[in-house]
This record gives C-alpha cells, sequence and structure tokens, in this order.
C-alpha cells in the first residue's frame, strides 16, 4: 500500500509530493517533538544529577559516622619502659588511662615429657590399646625427679587416643595425639642416639598431663616398659620423662600478684594486651596508658575537607556550573536546595541535648566562611584538645545521661529527639513471688532419713509449669541452706530452664516460711507450688500466697508512657519515643519528690548521619523526587506515543489529499490530451475538405 501511494503521489503533476507531505508532516510535529525531547533531556539529566548529589551526601555521610563513633576519639596510646621482660602487643580502646608497673617473676611453663627407650625408626610398633590423658596439676619438682600427687581439673574431659593396626608405629601415635586437637602436641625427635616421642601439654600449673594406658590382650601394669606401657605417666608407673613440669606465669601489678597460664596476657588491665618474655625478679617495667587525641583531631579535619569537598560537588548541580557556563538542573529543585541549606544550619546551631561550654563547632574554632565552605581557627581548636578533649568528644559522639541511678537509659533509636526529658514513675516495676506458710519444725531432722520422693512437688513459674522436683535427702546444717537446695532444684528443672524461668528462694526467720521469687518483672510474673509428696506439705510452699508482680508505669514531660516488666517506653510519636528505659524498684518514690532528668545526645556527628538518612533512605527526600521524576519520563512517553498516532493520521490525511490532488491533475491532463487530439482531427478533417 505505502508503495502504491509512493507511486500516486507526483504521478499527475509532476510534483515531488512525497517530499512536499513528509515536510508538511515535519512542520506539524517539531512544536511538539521539540518540547518532548526537551523536557525529556532536562528529566533525565536531573535524575543523573540527583545520583551525583546522592553520591555526596553519602560521602559527607561517611565522614559524620566516623565522627559519631566513640572510638574515634577513645584511641589510647602506651608508653614503657625499654626492657625484654615484658613488651605492650596491643591496646584497645577501652584500655583504662593510668601508670602501672610490672614485675616478672616467673615465665608460663608447659610440661614436656618424653620416652626413655629410644626407638631406631619413626615407624617401630608401638602397641595397641587405648592411652587416656587426664588434665590437672602436679606436685612441684624438680626435673627430672618424678612427681607423686596429681589433683585432676574434671572440667576438662579425658582425651583417649586409640592405637591399632593402622597407626601402629611412633609416628602413628604423635599423628593420633596431634589430631584430638587437645592441646597436647607430640613430635618425634631424633636426639642421636635414636628417636624418641616428645609430649608437651598446653602452658600452666593447672594443665599438666596424668597418662594412663590400657593395652590389647589383658589388663595393664602400666608398669611393664613394653607396647604401650611406655607412654605410660602417672603415680602407679612414671614411664616417661618429666622434662620439663608445667608452671603459671607469676607477676605483680602495681604490688599485686597474680599468675595465668600463658605468658600471652590480655586480661589483667582492660584493653591492654601484652606478653611476658622472661623472669627477671627485681626488675620493675613501667606502662603509661595515655588518651591518644590524634585519632580525634585527625577525624574533625577530615570531615572539614570533606564537607568543602561537598560543597564543590553539589555547586554545578544546585548552583552555577562554571564548567558548562549554565546552571545547573537542579537549581531550581526545592528539594534538593534544601538539603545543603539543612546541613549549614546544623553546622552552626547548637548540638540537641548538650549543655555547657561546647556545644556548637564555632566552640572549638570551626568557622563558617562567606562562600559557604568551613575553616579551623587552629589556635582555639588546639586549646579545645589539648585542655577539653572530653567536652570535643562529647560535642561529636552520642550522651546519654540521668540524674537517678534508679531510671538509666538502655537504648534508643533513630525516631528519639535529642533534647531534656523529665521521669516520673507512678508504679515500681515487681517480680512475682510466693510467700509460703511455716515449714514443718522438724524438716531439717526429717529430710535427713526421707524417701527420695517424700518431698515432691511441682512449681509453675511465669505460667511455665515444671516437672516433678524431688529433693535430696540428706543433712542440711540451716533451714537458709535448705533454701538454696530448693532454689538450684528448682532452676535445675528442664522445662523451667528452657524458658529461663528461674527463681530465687530464700528463707523468711520471722515468719518461718519459704519464699519463691520470679527471677522476672512484670504481670506475667508468677510463682505457685503443688504438693506431690508425702511430706511435701511440710515446706509449706503449697498452702502459701501467690502474688503476681507488676509492670512499671510512670510518664514522660506529663504524657503516660508503656511499661512492661522493668522497661519502661514514652508513648508513641512523643519526642522521647524510641528511648528505652531500664526502671529499678524505688523509683516511684525517688520520683515523687524530685523527677528523674534525662539529657540525650547523638552529638554532631549521629545529628548528621540521621539528617543525611532523611535524604538518601528508601522513600526518603531523593526518593520521593526520584519517583516523581520517573512519573514525568513515563508521562512523556505516553505523550510520545500520542504524538506518533496523530502524527501518522495527519501524515495519511495529508497523503489522501495529495493523491485525491494528483488524481483530479491526471484527469485534466487525460481531458486536455482529448480535446487536443480532437481539434487536431477537426483539423485535420477541415483540410481533407479543401
Amino acid at each position: 500500500m505505502t508503495q502504491n501511494i509512493v507511486n500516486l503521489l507526483g504521478a499527475g503533476s509532476g510534483i515531488d509530493t512525497l517530499a512536499l507531505v513528509d515536510q508538511l508532516v515535519e512542520v506539524e510535529k517539531s512544536p511538539t517533538q521539540n518540547r518532548i525531547d526537551s523536557k525529556r533531556e532536562s528529566f533525565e539529566t536531573q535524575l543523573s544529577d540527583f545520583g551525583l548529589l546522592r553520591s555526596a551526601l553519602s560521602n559527607l555521610q561517611d565522614a559524620g559516622e566516623q565522627l559519631s563513633n566513640t572510638d574515634t576519639f577513645n584511641t589510647k596510646s602506651a608508653s614503657f619502659t625499654d626492657s625484654d621482660v615484658l613488651v605492650p602487643t596491643a591496646i584497645d580502646a577501652d584500655a583504662l588511662v593510668g601508670e602501672y608497673s610490672f614485675e616478672v617473676t616467673a615465665l608460663a611453663k608447659a610440661q614436656s615429657l618424653s620416652t626413655e627407650a629410644s626407638f631406631s625408626a619413626p615407624s617401630d610398633e608401638v602397641g595397641t590399646g587405648t592411652i587416656t590423658f587426664s588434665f590437672g596439676s602436679w606436685n612441684v619438682v624438680t626435673p627430672p625427679a618424678d612427681p607423686t600427687t596429681f589433683t585432676r581439673d574434671t572440667d576438662v574431659d579425658q582425651v583417649t587416643v586409640t592405637i591399632d593396626e593402622n597407626n601402629n608405629s611412633l609416628a602413628g601415635l604423635a599423628k593420633a595425639i596431634n589430631e584430638t586437637n587437645s592441646g597436647i602436641q607430640a613430635r618425634v625427635v631424633n636426639d642421636g642416639s635414636g628417636y624418641r616421642l616428645l609430649i608437651s601439654a598446653e602452658s600452666g600449673a593447672n594443665n599438666q598431663l596424668e597418662i594412663t594406658v590400657s593395652e590389647d590382650g589383658g589388663t595393664p601394669t602400666n608398669t611393664d616398659n613394653t607396647g604401650l606401657s611406655r607412654f605410660a605417666f602417672n603415680a602407679s608407673a612414671f614411664q616417661l620423662t618429666q622434662n620439663q613440669i608445667g608452671q603459671d606465669a607469676a607477676l605483680t601489678v602495681n604490688g599485686l600478684s597474680i599468675t595465668r597460664e600463658t605468658n600471652s596476657i590480655d586480661d589483667v588491665i582492660d584493653g591492654l594486651e601484652f606478653s611476658i618474655n622472661k623472669a627477671s625478679p627485681g626488675e620493675i617495667v613501667n606502662i603509661s596508658i595515655s588518651e591518644d587525641t590524634s585519632g580525634g583531631e585527625a577525624a574533625i579535619r577530615d570531615f572539614i575537607e570533606t564537607y568543602n569537598t561537598f560543597l564543590e560537588a553539589i555547586k554545578p548541580l544546585i548552583g552555577f556550573n562554571d564548567e558548562l557556563s549554565e546552571f545547573g538542573s537542579l537549581k531550581n529543585d526545592s528539594i534538593a536546595k534544601s538539603m545543603p541549606n539543612r546541613i549549614r544550619n546544623l553546622l552552626v546551631d547548637s548540638v540537641p541535648g548538650l549543655n555547657g561550654d561546647f556545644t556548637a563547632l564555632t566552640n572549638i574554632g570551626i568557622r563558617t566562611e562567606l562562600d559557604g565552605t568551613l575553616s579551623i581557627n587552629d589556635e582555639e581548636f588546639s586549646a579545645a584538645i589539648d585542655e577539653n578533649y572530653d567536652l570535643v568528644k562529647a560535642l561529636f559522639t552520642s550522651q546519654s545521661n540521668s540524674s537517678s541511678e534508679l531510671v538509666k537509659i538502655n537504648g534508643f533509636n533513630g525516631f528519639a529527639e535529642s533534647g531534656e526529658y523529665e521521669i516520673i514513675i507512678t508504679q515500681d516495676p515487681a517480680k512475682g513471688y510466693l510467700t509460703g506458710v511455716a515449714a514443718a519444725g522438724t524438716i531439717l531432722t526429717d529430710l535427713q532419713t526421707a524417701g527420695a520422693t517424700d518431698y515432691d512437688f511441682t512449681a509453675t513459674v511465669n505460667g511455665v509449669v515444671s516437672g516433678t522436683i524431688s529433693l535430696t535427702p540428706g543433712t542440711y546444717s540451716s533451714m537458709d541452706d535448705l533454701a538454696a537446695h530448693i532454689q538450684e532444684q528448682i532452676n535445675a528443672d528442664s522445662s523451667l530452664s528452657a524458658l529461663n524461668a528461674d527463681v530465687i528462694v530464700s528463707y523468711d526467720s520471722l515468719s518461718g516460711g519459704f519464699v519463691i521469687t520470679s527471677d522476672k518483672y512484670g504481670a506475667s510474673s508468677s510463682v505457685a507450688v503443688t504438693a506431690v509428696g508425702t511430706s511435701a506439705g511440710d515446706l509449706g510452699l503449697a498452702a502459701g500466697t501467690s502474688t503476681a508482680g507488676l509492670n512499671v508505669a510512670g510518664t514522660v514531660d506529663g504524657v503516660e508512657g508503656f511499661g512492661s516488666g522493668n522497661i519502661f517506653l514514652p508513648k508513641l510519636n512523643t519526642d522521647a519515643y524510641g528511648i528505652s528505659f531500664t526502671i529499678e524498684e524505688g523509683a516511684a518514690a525517688a520520683t515523687a519528690s524530685t523527677p528523674t532528668t534525662i539529657n540525650l545526645s547523638r552529638g554532631f556527628g549521629g545529628e548528621l548521619s540521621r539528617l543525611i538518612d532523611t535524604f538518601l533512605a528508601n522513600s526518603g527526600a531523593i526518593d520521593a523526587r526520584e519517583d516523581a521524576i520517573n512519573q514525568d519520563l513515563d508521562d512523556l512517553d505516553e505523550d510520545q506515543e500520542n504524538l506518533d498516532r496523530r502524527i501518522e493520521i495527519y501524515r495519511e490525511r495529508m497523503s489522501s489529499q495529495f493523491i485525491a490532488m494528483e488524481a483530479i491533475v491526471r484527469s485534466l491532463q487525460d481531458s486536455s490530451a482529448f480535446l487536443e487530439s480532437t481539434l487536431s482531427n477537426l483539423l485535420n478533417m477541415g483540410r481533407d475538405d479543401n
């Protein structure tokens, strides 16, 4: 059809009507197409520039989060005596500042044992059976003398190695020991006269080894110097030579004597790790731990640089682009322009929730220049760092404090606003408890001969029902001693322990009864006892009175909050919402006369990060603006489809009109040719007649 139209157009008149139609269509389409193209280019540029703005904000937020991290300002440095006795190996941000003196009197050593007889080769058979290693301590002797008394550490499991036809060799035994991953190491060593098995434990006096042997084929005496008996080391058979005893490291710290199983120590001074290299009684090693302000100072200076780079990055987007000599695509976007303004306000305003002399960046010498960039007055800044470092730290990092030890902040989230709040507790949290009646007077005597089930009972704690709880018959020195046993048996019940339904049991000497208190606060906290055994009633628990626990109640700035156990939460959609408080018993009486004052500050770093989150978060300001632009682009796609459809109709109409014109022209041309032929014939006929 298209080819037919092309053939028809211009067929009669000789005019290039096809080109003329194209020109007319272009004239009709151009204004609208140019408007669509211009808008599309503008929207796509805005999307790209919002991506650049998002990246610049993200970099600034990273710098702010570095400032909000307490570790940034808590770095420590250590100076110490030049000595090879003791060397610091690591220092954490939480290390305690102070002066410490150390004296090392003994190194930690690992027990070392070796076979008395040598072997001709590592492949020599050693015998089959099992070797069992127990961990503990031997009495102190001077090697190679044998010790006499072993005290096993029952908290450490024994290790058993099986030797059979697959590993019946000196090398196989060493490998089997090492594969236990128990801390015992075994090596085959050539001492020049033959091969011996060298066994060592981990360092420390309580990590020494007792070795017993059970050989295949009979009950061993461990005294035969054949087969696996050659590896016994116990009070009945010392078939191994003790080359070195196990001992603890011994040292004094500021005059306090301590011992450790290892020479690498990290639990004497919080945050400080050090290694002991040798014992040197009388030699004092001094270590001084101090605040290292360089990390915090560097982070602040880095932020200033990052902020100035941020301004430079966004200027071509929301201001004049010098490189392109035109304004940025976001110059008239109110959302984009508001972001740096809100950040600038944060830079010059006081940080919410802070009181005192250091509440704004200007207090430490940070200035805002006429072009919006930040600069540092080095003299003021250095004075703040040197003289008020704790206040500088508080300016940038989160801080919270309470005027009462009975009301504490245990956490807050992004919803909570920084500031000062007044807390009044109207009801203390309470734990559920059971008050028993007086126990039978002869219960302690009766328990000495009681049957195994005489005092059985069940307990319901916080709604959880226990299995049958039994008391162990025996001698109890007092009712307090019996109360401790009742507590132990209740808390050992599998049904209760699975849900952390623990209790505390005490004996009230005034009433003569036991009191069982749940370890949980709140209205769901409760205790009840049901007697099962024939003598269980003598305990006085089943006939006791149960009292349910209470949830804490109170107000924040006069608005009623929500209590769950001893956790108190402010009302939803209030400024304090998002803060969680832990309330201790006695807070109601204390706050009735003097309300507790809570101060919460995220610090500058936290406030900046939180503000930028509102820009960058899903469904945040930039997301919303990008969604709107994408919708505008979708609308342009629809406009383009409508334009293309309208122009196609216009083209068909123009083509039809020109086809009709060509038909008329052809008709006139045909008529003209006919008339010319007729006239010519008439003229010829006239000539013939003459």
